[in-house]
């Protein structure tokens, strides 16, 4: 009964004030204020004015629209306002400003009877603020010590950067950097350094949040090295090593040029040390290096190894051929290019050499015996040796008598001497011809026999052999001439009375050495055959042995001669 009296009264009044009217909305919102991550049911409330000093009773209707949607209308009344005061006024349907952004409100406000419609509409708008995300910095893991530029990227953010900040000491301090754009340059950075961004949100209502920290590494700048300062390489043979030293990073090649220069031919070789073997042209070398992929690679300042001419034995001038033993005379070398080191000689063709001491361009040389080659080693500098041959021929001539001979008084031997074409003999006495190599002799008392040889090349040596004279008192008798041409003279080799030495043993040999012929005892039955074959005609040595101490203490020695018998 008591609400319908106060609505009958408040038409009452309604009546009373109906009048003139001018309702207003205050041009600001009074809830929510703008803030981080509203709700998405937020009261929307706004302040209505009495402009005129008259009382207001009644009814109005408010509504708002958000984000231009359709409008949300509400009536409020009947109620009464006093002149000149404001109404809070909440609106019973709830907003959703949960999205991050700018949020526009349309509000319109109708009362009937206003007079003045230009303060009953209002706009304004309320800012939704959500947290930053702070993204993540791209950056070079590791840049080349001073020589490297850039940018950093921050990528995947919401929100604003604010600052970028880095360190040199890998903390505290930090240098703030009044950059707030996605993008920091850098350049010739070096020292590792940390970066990091302080990022703000969109529209500065949430805390500030940052990015993790991101680390620049950088490595020490390529350095490529020395090589050796430029040396002499020799053109009769060259060789070693070059070594790189001092170098920053990896070799990627080594480069070599003949021509001074304009063009290198790359080798493929990544290690420090490059070898190299007999040049035959002054040869540059440089090396390319690099520290890693993030600096620059570098040549080294090429070597220059200049081809000079070496060490030249020359040519060595002198005999060819001598006579054995009967030789004295000198080599000489010459041109050379350097100092005479040394000669050598070797006398089993170059298998093994025995040094002379001689250090002089003359070698004087004298009795030969056989093949000899000789050496000079000739050294220019630092280069290697070089050497020059030359060989001697010594013309053998081989030289022999024969073994000593034994005979019985008033028997003859024939002596053989072989080595020559010219021979002499003597003493020539008891002697058949000297100037021939086999003279019959029959001397009276024991001789040594010389004989001088000479071969077609002039060439000449000795020997000699004795003829020892025996007293016949063993009642033997050896032939030293054998005929065995089936005619019964002298076919075999008969010794008278050998059968009175039972104990005798008989040798003979070939002029070689070789036994063809032994017997022990002997008994006169040797027929100068050899293997049942005919020996050749010759000259052919014996030793018989008695085996008698008191008779004959001594083997007997001598020659036999066969002829007849091929």
């Amino acid at each position: 009964m008591m609400r319908k009296l106060l609505i009958i009264a408040l038409f009452g009044l309604s009546s009373i004030f109906a009048s003139a009217q001018n309702l207003a909305i205050s041009p600001s919102i009074v809830a929510p204020s703008s803030g981080c991550n509203l709700s998405s049911s937020s009261i929307i409330q706004i302040i209505i004015v009495n402009v005129l000093g008259s009382p207001y009773a009644g009814t109005f209707d408010i509504s708002y629209s958000l984000n231009g949607a359709p409008a949300i209308t509400e009536t409020y009344g009947p109620f009464v306002m006093g002149g000149s005061t404001t109404f809070s006024y909440s609106f019973i349907a709830l907003a959703d400003l949960s999205a991050c952004q700018v949020h526009t409100l349309d509000f319109v406000l109708t009362v009937a009877g206003d007079v003045d419609l230009s303060n009953n509409v209002y706009s304004g708008t309320i800012t939704s603020d959500c947290a930053p995300t702070p993204g993540f910095i791209t950056t070079p893991d590791t840049v080349c010590s001073g020589i490297n530029s850039g940018n950093l990227v921050l990528w995947g953010y919401t929100g604003n950067p604010e600052n970028w900040i880095y360190s040199t000491t890998g903390g505290a301090p930090w240098t703030w950097l009044p950059n707030t754009t996605a993008t920091q340059p850098y350049s010739n950075i070096n020292t590792e350094m940390l970066w990091w961004v302080l990022m703000g949100s969109p529209y500065g209502y949430c805390p500030d949040d940052s990015t993790e920290v991101d680390t620049i590494r950088t490595v020490a700048q390529t350095n490529a090295g020395t090589l050796p300062v430029d040396f002499d390489i020799c053109d009769n043979g060259n060789g070693g090593m070059i070594v790189l030293t001092g170098h920053v990073g990896d070799v990627l090649n080594w480069g070599m040029s003949q021509d001074g220069g304009v063009t290198w031919a790359t080798i493929p070789n990544t290690t420090d040390s490059q070898p190299y073997t007999n040049l035959n042209d002054t040869t540059m070398y440089q090396v390319q290096v690099q520290n890693t992929a993030f600096c620059p690679a570098y040549y080294t300042t090429p070597l220059t190894m200049n081809l000079i001419p070496g060490s030249d034995a020359g040519s060595i001038v002198g005999e060819l051929l001598v006579c054995n033993f009967e030789n004295d005379s000198s080599l000489e070398v010459n041109p050379v290019l350097g100092t005479v080191v040394d000669w050598a000689m070797s006398t089993d063709n170059g298998t093994s050499w025995f040094s002379t001491g001689t250090s002089d361009t003359l070698l004087p040389y004298a009795g030969l015996l056989s093949y000899t080659l000789f050496a000079v080693f000739v050294q220019e500098a630092n280069c290697p040796y070089d050497t020059t041959y030359h060989s001697i021929v010594v013309l053998p001539l081989g030289v022999n008598a024969g073994p000593d001979i034994s005979i019985f008084e008033e028997d003859s031997t024939q002596l053989n001497a072989t080595g020559g074409s010219f021979f002499y003999w003597y003493p020539s006495a008891y002697m058949s011809d000297p100037n021939i190599s086999n003279p019959v002799v029959w001397p009276e008392f024991t001789t040594t026999y010389n004989v001088q040889v000479t071969d077609i090349n002039g060439c000449t040596d000795t020997a000699s052999v004795t003829v020892t004279v025996l007293p016949n008192i063993f009642g033997l008798l050896i032939p030293n001439l054998l005929t065995p041409n089936g005619d019964n003279y002298n076919d075999y080799l008969n010794i008278p009375n050998i059968d009175t030495y039972p104990d005798n043993e008989l040798h003979i040999f070939n002029s070689y050495g070789q036994v063809i012929y032994e017997a022990q005892p002997y008994t006169n039955d040797w027929y100068a055959t050899y293997g049942g074959s005919n020996l050749p005609d010759g000259t052919y040595y014996y030793i018989l042995d008695l085996h008698n101490e008191i008779i004959a203490p001594d083997p007997i020695q001598g020659v036999i001669t066969i002829l007849g018998n091929d």
